[in-house]
């Protein structure tokens, strides 16, 4: 080029530098200035005309340096629909290239619309995919709004478990059964321990009339014996005695369950509570051996109560079974036990007869010796 504008003549040169400078606004301005200040009057019109045009000339110039920056950013976007649509209108229209550019931002980074929770923990009552998340059944979860998720709502997998309502009907149906159940149970243990109670309070009430003729045999001087009972008396104490005797008989037939008795089957009922054919001392002996042997009875008869009104049927007949083994390892005395053997001698009875008359805890207590 250099060459060839070499070869051209001084006229050519000039020519085409003036053909430049006219195809040049900014230059032009800025020449038509310079000539108006050599002026004596400068027309300042002319100097505003020429500012002007110098100004759109740097505004155009730095448009199109924009413009082809913003070009070959929004290239690197193919993917981005937003991005590719600014690109198509800058390149038609390439002066708007900064309104252009500055609305692409605006929707581009615009702020995210906010999700927030929807509802309470819910749980999954069959196995089940919302969106991209899978529950199982019994899965807790809960709903959140989301504009921005696919569909505008999005699924949160707690990572707990709960009850379906198949599981929880299933529930309060073998509750009601079970509460039946215990309500059965606890009813059988108080009906029977209604029942030990009222033969713990006969043998109360025996107990006090046995008492009784005991107190009017040997302080009151009451005569009893095979032949003098069954002979009529003017004895207040013997009175007192048959009568007291007759009642307690009465309790006794009251307290079981008999049929229709015969006037000799009424007798022997009768007699059970206190048989008036031995004599004093015999009779004295009996009742105190009666006596013990009904406290003993009164005292299993009262914790039995206490058990089943602190307890239902169920458990109560398994605490009575550990009793009953415990009682089959102690059924037999032990043998050559020196300190058994001299407690024997002591009362004069047998060792059989003495093991006979323990309880459970005193027979325990000798074999641990």
């Amino acid at each position: 080029m250099q060459q060839k504008e070499e070869q051209m003549g001084l006229l050519a040169r000039l020519g085409k530098g003036i053909q430049n400078l006219r195809s040049d606004p900014e230059r032009m301005a800025r020449l038509q200035m310079g000539f108006n200040t050599m002026r004596l009057n400068p027309d300042p019109n002319i100097a505003a005309n020429a500012a002007n045009t110098i100004k759109m000339a740097q505004q155009k110039r730095q448009s199109g340096v924009d413009a082809n920056s913003t070009i070959a950013y929004l290239n690197t976007m193919p993917n981005n629909p937003l991005a590719q649509q600014a690109l198509k209108a800058i390149q038609a229209n390439p002066a708007m290239a900064k309104d252009i550019f500055s609305s692409f931002l605006s929707n581009q980074f615009k702020p995210r619309a906010m999700s927030k929770n929807i509802g309470s923990i819910q749980t999954a009552q069959t196995d089940m995919t919302v969106g991209d998340t899978q529950l199982k059944a019994g899965d807790q979860y809960t709903i959140t709004y989301d504009p921005n998720a696919n569909g505008g709502y999005s699924v949160t997998n707690l990572g707990t478990s709960g009850l379906t309502q198949a599981e929880e009907a299933t529930l309060a149906s073998k509750t009601e059964i079970d509460l039946a159940d215990r309500l059965a149970d606890r009813k059988i243990a108080t009906d029977l321990s209604k029942d030990l109670f009222k033969q713990y309070d006969s043998l109360d009430k025996q107990a006090a009339s046995l008492q009784e003729i005991r107190n009017l045999i040997a302080n009151e001087g009451a005569i009893t014996g095979p032949i003098r009972s069954r002979l009529p008396t003017f004895d207040a104490a013997t009175q007192s005695l048959r009568t007291i005797a007759n009642q307690l008989g009465i309790q006794i037939i009251n307290s079981a369950t008999f049929g229709a008795l015969s006037a000799t089957e009424l007798r022997l009922a009768l007699e059970t509570g206190f048989p008036q054919n031995l004599g004093p001392k015999a009779a004295v002996e009996y009742i105190d051996k009666k006596l013990a042997a009904q406290a003993k009875l009164r005292s299993e008869l009262l914790k039995k109560v206490n058990k089943l009104q602190a307890m239902p049927f169920s458990q109560y007949t398994s605490e009575l079974q550990d009793e009953l083994e415990q009682e089959s390892m102690v059924a037999m005395p032990p043998k050559n036990n020196q300190k058994l053997n001299a407690a024997a001698l002591a009362q004069g009875v047998t060792v059989a007869e003495l093991w006979a008359d323990m309880n459970t805890a005193q027979r325990q207590a000798f074999i641990g010796n």
